[in-house]
């Protein structure tokens, strides 16, 4: 990596325009660098690997109970996608399909902001579950137009949770295609309050690169903190901004062997015979951080057995 300073990513929430109005900020650069090394993901890959991680913690900050948000942009382009799992405790993971799948060009790194649509697709669909720990899930999905995340999960708050918003995340790489700096931008009218105006000032006052302009000036400037950025982004409107909380971000992922052992017990006893009798043993792997499981035949054996036991009948 270009840096060896410590990086603490962050999530900074706020209200501003007397309450009526709230902003998230959220910085991710060693939490998206984590994600992209374990992808292998370079350059815009990486980019829409950490617009994708960025949309998905501010989206999990939007209730006052722990929440956990799967993001899917499920595009038509070369990557074939990108999926991310993020927490408002601020765990975030997230791969994408076939990070291998584009190019870089070194000579991209000096644009304000890269466009995603070709190697994300502008065909396809974006869907988010929210987890609250009930019994049911919710979830939405909107279609796709322009493969910029950021822009279509903007476009889902406004179409499908029915919510004004302003949404701009971004990524930052150098000519090597490693990120430097990623962090995202969340502003909202509150429900029944009247901040449309605002809304729609700094709507367009961030529209296109600034804000990747932004991020850009504020991590030359060795200050790459969510409120700094917060302050920056809203200009005069920050004058009366309230903190209400700030938390640390940090890469996770939750997978245990475990896990990876049940995945193989969903598995039909014929297959798990088949893969015994072919390869002697398995190998489960992660996708979210690429830790690998392997399996002899005696376990896997095991597992056959205990798959063909009756299931107990309700």
């Amino acid at each position: 990596m270009t840096e060896d300073r410590k990086l603490t990513d962050q999530i900074a929430r706020g209200l501003f325009e007397a309450g009526r109005v709230r902003v998230v900020v959220a910085t991710a650069t060693a939490a998206v660098r984590e994600m992209a090394a374990r992808n292998k993901a370079i350059g815009a890959t990486a980019v829409a690997l950490g617009r994708a991680a960025l949309s998905g913690l501010l989206l999990a900050t939007l209730t006052k109970d722990e929440e956990q948000v799967t993001l899917q942009v499920l595009g038509k382009g070369p990557i074939g996608g990108v999926t991310v799992d993020a927490r408002s405790s601020g765990n975030v993971r997230g791969f994408v399909k076939r990070p291998n799948a584009v190019t870089w060009d070194p000579a991209l790194a000096a644009q304000p902001r890269l466009g995603l649509g070709e190697i994300v697709g502008k065909e396809g669909v974006l869907s988010v579950i929210r987890n609250l720990g009930m019994k049911q899930n919710y979830s939405g999905q909107v279609a796709m137009s322009s493969g910029e995340i950021d822009e279509e999960v903007e476009h889902y708050l406004t179409t499908s949770e029915q919510i004004d918003s302003v949404l701009h995340c971004d990524a930052l790489v150098n000519r090597d295609g490693e990120i430097t700096a990623a962090a995202g931008l969340l502003i909202q009218t509150l429900p029944q309050a009247h901040g449309a105006a605002v809304v729609e000032f700094l709507r367009d006052t961030l529209r296109g690169p600034v804000f990747s302009s932004l991020l850009a000036a504020q991590a030359a400037h060795g200050n790459l903190d969510a409120q700094a950025i917060a302050r920056a982004a809203l200009g005069p409107s920050a004058n009366d901004l309230q903190i209400l909380d700030v938390r640390n971000v940090q890469f996770f992922c939750p997978c245990t062997r475990e896990r990876a052992e049940s995945t193989l017990g969903m598995l039909r006893p014929d297959d798990l015979k088949e893969m015994i009798l072919e390869t002697n043993d398995a190998e489960v792997t992660c996708n979210f951080c690429g830790q690998q499981y392997h399996f002899s035949e005696v376990e896997l054996e095991r597992i056959r057995r205990d798959r063909e036991k009756p299931r107990p009948q309700n």
